[in-house]
């Protein structure tokens, strides 16, 4: 049985989300406060109150944030069972590579096709770049006001 996996629908808002938890600036151009969540129930608030329309599966019962400072390289480890879940699916006959509905806009309203013989290359590329070192991506303060980005807890890992 295939495992369930966190169903994101509206990408730029989940993207501004992320954003707004990583330096404190509200991106989402609501009136709503956005603390990055201690729980799984505070997540799915303001998933929904973002407007993100995910759908996250029972599966999850915690949630970590982790940040690193600039001479630290964070690598994110996906699970080892969804790696295989997701080439035991990709090796099914007729399958093909998911990508989000927001790749279509990138390819100027087409679906992009991966061919068959480039799907577990796209698998291995994409799986590394949601997995980059970010080297503390996110600036301390905000370009267009200047605040200060609040900080992220740091991993005990």
């Amino acid at each position: 049985m295939q495992i369930e996996r966190l169903q994101v629908t509206n990408h730029e808002r989940w993207g501004n989300l992320v954003k707004t938890w990583a330096t404190g600036v509200n991106y989402l151009g609501d009136e709503n406060q956005y603390p990055i969540p201690q729980t799984m129930d505070e997540f799915k608030e303001q998933l929904s109150k973002a407007q993100v329309f995910a759908t996250v599966p029972e599966r999850f019962t915690k949630i970590e944030f982790v940040s690193s400072e600039q001479d630290t390289i964070l690598v994110r480890l996906p699970p080892k069972q969804m790696i295989d879940d997701s080439e035991s699916m990709l090796n099914k006959p007729g399958a093909t590579y998911p990508l989000p509905p927001f790749y279509k806009r990138l390819f100027n309203g087409m679906d992009p096709v991966i061919p068959e013989s480039e799907k577990f290359k796209v698998h291995a590329e994409r799986i590394g770049a949601g997995h980059l070192p970010w080297n503390n991506h996110w600036k301390s303060k905000c370009r267009a006001c200047g605040k200060q980005a609040a900080p992220l807890k740091k991993s005990s890992a």
